[in-house]
C-alpha cells in the first residue's frame, strides 16, 4: 500500500539495515526498492510471497530471489522452484486459525517429508493464541533442522505505520546468518495507528482488485 520510495524511508526513519521485500504473487516493485536502498544504505533482498494452489492457498515466501515464482503451484513444486533459482524458502506466519493463507501442522509435516525449508517466522504481528503458540514452538524444537532458522516478520503492508514491529537480529552476511541459523527474532516496536481510508483499499486492493488483474492475466 506504499510506494518503494515511501517504504525505503519507513525503513530509514525506522534505523533498519536490510528488509526483504515480498510482495504478493509479484517482484514488481522490488528493482525500484533495491536501487533507492542502496542510495539510502540499506540493503533490500529480493523476494515474492507465493500463493499455492488451491484448496489451501498457503503462502510460502523466497528471498533472494531472481526472478517471479508461479502462484498456484503446490507447495512441493513451490519450495523446489524457490531452490532451483538459489533462493531461500521461507515458511511466513504459521499456524494461523484460518482456512487459508496460513500453512498448518499437518501440510507442515507433510512437506518436511519430502523438502527442507531454509527458514520459519517464529515471531510474527498476526495473533495465533496461547495454545497454537504452544503447538508451533514445540513443532520448531521436534523439526528445526529441517525448519532452517528462526526468524521473524513484520507483515508491513503500510510503510511507516506498521514497519519494524519484528525484527530480526543477526552478524555478518544475512543470508549466511539464515543459513547458519545464527539469526534471533524480536519485537521491536509497536504499530502507529494505520489510517482507516488505507485499511479499506488495502482490503479492496487484495480482495478485489488484485484477483481480477490475475484472471486477465495481467499479473
Amino acid at each position: 500500500m506504499v510506494t518503494p520510495a515511501e517504504l525505503v524511508e519507513a525503513a530509514v526513519q525506522a534505523k533498519l539495515d536490510l528488509i526483504a521485500v515480498t510482495d504478493h504473487d509479484t517482484m514488481e516493485s522490488v528493482k525500484e526498492a533495491q536501487e533507492r536502498g542502496e542510495a539510502a544504505g540499506i540493503t533490500i533482498v529480493a523476494g515474492q510471497e507465493v500463493t499455492t494452489a488451491w484448496p489451501a492457498q498457503t503462502h510460502i515466501m523466497g528471498w533472494f530471489l531472481e526472478k517471479p515464482i508461479r502462484r498456484g503451484m503446490s507447495l512441493d513444486e513451490t519450495v523446489d522452484a524457490i531452490h532451483d533459482q538459489g533462493g531461500l524458502a521461507i515458511v511466513p506466519h504459521p499456524f494461523m486459525p484460518v482456512y487459508f493463507g496460513s500453512i498448518q501442522p499437518g501440510m507442515l509435516r507433510r512437506l518436511l517429508e519430502k523438502h527442507r525449508v531454509d527458514g520459519i517466522e517464529m515471531v510474527f504481528t498476526v495473533p495465533i493464541g496461547s495454545r497454537r503458540r504452544q503447538i508451533l514452538d514445540a513443532f520448531y524444537l521436534e523439526n528445526e533442522a529441517r525448519l532452517g532458522a528462526s526468524v521473524g516478520g513484520s507483515d508491513c503492508h503500510f510503510g511507516s505505520h506498521d514497519i519494524a514491529r519484528v525484527v530480526v537480529d543477526y552478524e555478518g552476511d544475512f543470508r549466511t546468518a539464515v543459513q547458519l541459523r545464527t539469526t534471533a527474532p524480536r519485537r521491536a516496536r509497536q504499530g502507529t495507528t494505520v489510517p482507516f481510508e488505507a485499511m479499506v483499499r488495502q482490503q479492496w486492493r487484495a480482495l478485489v482488485a488484485l484477483p481480477v488483474r490475475r484472471l486477465r492475466r495481467q499479473l
